[in-house]
Protein backbone atom coordinates (compact mmCIF):
# COMPACT_ATOMS: atom_id res chain seq x y z
CA UNK A 1 0.00 0.00 0.00
CA UNK A 2 1.12 3.54 -0.90
CA UNK A 3 -0.19 6.80 0.17
CA UNK A 4 2.79 9.01 -1.31
CA UNK A 5 4.47 12.20 0.82
CA UNK A 6 3.23 14.17 -1.91
CA UNK A 7 -0.54 13.23 -0.82
CA UNK A 8 -0.10 13.18 3.07
CA UNK A 9 1.86 16.49 2.96
CA UNK A 10 -1.12 18.08 0.83
CA UNK A 11 -4.28 16.40 2.93
CA UNK A 12 -2.00 17.75 6.30
CA UNK A 13 -1.78 21.39 4.42
CA UNK A 14 -5.21 21.60 3.22
CA UNK A 15 -6.47 20.51 6.30
CA UNK A 16 -4.35 23.53 8.17
CA UNK A 17 -5.74 25.86 5.70
CA UNK A 18 -9.28 24.78 5.95
CA UNK A 19 -9.06 25.40 10.34
CA UNK A 20 -6.39 28.54 10.03
CA UNK A 21 -8.68 30.29 7.57
CA UNK A 22 -12.13 30.07 9.17
CA UNK A 23 -12.77 34.21 9.33
CA UNK A 24 -11.83 34.59 5.76
CA UNK A 25 -7.92 34.38 6.74
CA UNK A 26 -5.23 33.50 4.28
CA UNK A 27 -2.70 31.32 5.63
CA UNK A 28 0.38 31.96 4.51
CA UNK A 29 2.82 29.47 2.90
CA UNK A 30 5.73 29.47 6.21
CA UNK A 31 2.75 29.35 8.53
CA UNK A 32 2.09 25.71 7.10
CA UNK A 33 5.33 24.68 6.95
CA UNK A 34 6.08 25.13 10.43
CA UNK A 35 3.09 24.08 11.64
CA UNK A 36 3.13 20.93 9.78
CA UNK A 37 7.11 20.52 9.35
CA UNK A 38 7.20 20.39 5.42
CA UNK A 39 9.96 22.12 3.92
CA UNK A 40 8.49 25.49 1.96
CA UNK A 41 9.61 24.30 -1.34
CA UNK A 42 7.95 20.74 -1.21
CA UNK A 43 5.18 22.64 -0.13
CA UNK A 44 4.77 24.98 -2.93
CA UNK A 45 5.33 22.40 -5.11
CA UNK A 46 2.30 20.68 -3.27
CA UNK A 47 0.41 23.87 -3.54
CA UNK A 48 0.51 24.99 -7.70
CA UNK A 49 -0.90 21.32 -8.31
CA UNK A 50 -4.10 21.90 -5.89
CA UNK A 51 -4.22 26.14 -6.94
CA UNK A 52 -4.24 24.77 -10.64
CA UNK A 53 -7.15 22.36 -9.74
CA UNK A 54 -9.33 25.33 -8.18
CA UNK A 55 -9.29 23.97 -4.52
CA UNK A 56 -7.39 26.58 -3.55
CA UNK A 57 -6.40 30.25 -4.19
CA UNK A 58 -3.09 32.06 -3.53
CA UNK A 59 -2.92 35.75 -3.12
CA UNK A 60 0.61 37.00 -3.53
CA UNK A 61 2.35 40.07 -1.39
CA UNK A 62 2.75 41.25 2.56
CA UNK A 63 -0.58 39.98 3.19
CA UNK A 64 -0.97 37.09 0.47
CA UNK A 65 -1.49 33.58 1.71
CA UNK A 66 -4.09 30.81 0.62
CA UNK A 67 -7.76 29.71 1.03
CA UNK A 68 -10.29 27.29 -0.13
CA UNK A 69 -11.64 27.83 -3.12
CA UNK A 70 -13.90 24.61 -2.93
CA UNK A 71 -16.38 23.99 0.01
CA UNK A 72 -14.55 21.17 2.20
CA UNK A 73 -17.23 18.95 2.15
CA UNK A 74 -17.25 18.83 -1.77
CA UNK A 75 -13.93 17.79 -2.25
CA UNK A 76 -13.29 13.59 -1.31
CA UNK A 77 -10.04 12.47 -0.26
CA UNK A 78 -9.68 10.41 -3.37
CA UNK A 79 -10.10 13.57 -5.20
CA UNK A 80 -6.89 14.85 -3.23
CA UNK A 81 -5.53 11.53 -4.13
CA UNK A 82 -6.23 11.48 -7.96
CA UNK A 83 -5.08 15.47 -8.00
CA UNK A 84 -1.27 15.09 -6.23
CA UNK A 85 -0.50 11.30 -7.02
CA UNK A 86 0.64 10.12 -10.43
CA UNK A 87 -1.28 6.59 -10.34
CA UNK A 88 -4.61 5.66 -9.90
CA UNK A 89 -4.52 3.16 -7.47
CA UNK A 90 -4.21 3.46 -3.96
CA UNK A 91 -2.70 -0.24 -3.42
CA UNK A 92 -1.28 -1.94 -6.57
CA UNK A 93 -0.64 -5.57 -6.63
CA UNK A 94 2.81 -5.44 -8.07
CA UNK A 95 3.90 -3.83 -5.55
CA UNK A 96 4.72 -6.97 -4.12
CA UNK A 97 8.01 -8.42 -3.95
CA UNK A 98 6.98 -11.52 -5.88
CA UNK A 99 4.49 -9.88 -7.81
CA UNK A 100 3.03 -13.78 -8.45
CA UNK A 101 2.46 -14.05 -5.04
CA UNK A 102 -0.95 -13.25 -4.67
CA UNK A 103 -2.17 -12.54 -8.29
CA UNK A 104 -2.62 -14.05 -10.99
CA UNK A 105 0.44 -12.58 -14.29
CA UNK A 106 -2.62 -11.37 -16.28
CA UNK A 107 -3.48 -8.86 -13.86
CA UNK A 108 -4.94 -7.11 -10.91
CA UNK A 109 -8.55 -8.03 -10.61
CA UNK A 110 -11.32 -8.65 -7.80
CA UNK A 111 -10.30 -11.82 -7.48
CA UNK A 112 -6.48 -10.70 -6.16
CA UNK A 113 -6.23 -9.92 -2.81
CA UNK A 114 -4.45 -6.41 -4.11
CA UNK A 115 -7.67 -5.37 -6.02
CA UNK A 116 -9.85 -6.25 -3.23
CA UNK A 117 -7.59 -4.06 -0.72
CA UNK A 118 -7.48 -1.61 -3.88
CA UNK A 119 -11.41 -1.28 -3.71
CA UNK A 120 -11.73 -1.40 -0.28
CA UNK A 121 -9.41 1.41 0.35
CA UNK A 122 -10.64 3.27 -2.47
CA UNK A 123 -13.78 3.54 -1.33
CA UNK A 124 -12.84 4.83 2.40
CA UNK A 125 -11.10 7.72 -0.19
CA UNK A 126 -14.26 7.85 -1.49
CA UNK A 127 -16.64 8.61 0.91
CA UNK A 128 -14.22 10.58 3.50
CA UNK A 129 -14.69 13.95 2.46
CA UNK A 130 -11.78 17.19 4.16
CA UNK A 131 -14.78 18.21 5.87
CA UNK A 132 -15.08 14.66 7.53
CA UNK A 133 -11.25 14.27 8.50
CA UNK A 134 -10.95 18.14 9.85
CA UNK A 135 -14.07 17.07 11.93
CA UNK A 136 -12.66 13.95 12.67
CA UNK A 137 -9.34 15.52 14.08
CA UNK A 138 -11.10 17.89 16.28
CA UNK A 139 -12.57 15.03 18.42
CA UNK A 140 -10.00 13.26 18.77
CA UNK A 141 -7.48 16.47 19.34
CA UNK A 142 -5.17 16.08 16.77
Amino acid sequence: MKISTKVRYGIKALKYIVEESRENKLVRIKEISEAENISIQYLEQILFKLKNEKIIEGKRGPSGGYKMMINPKDITLHDLYRILDEDEKVIDCNESLSKKEFCEEKGCDSGCIWGQLDAAMTKILVNTTLEDLVKNQQLIGD
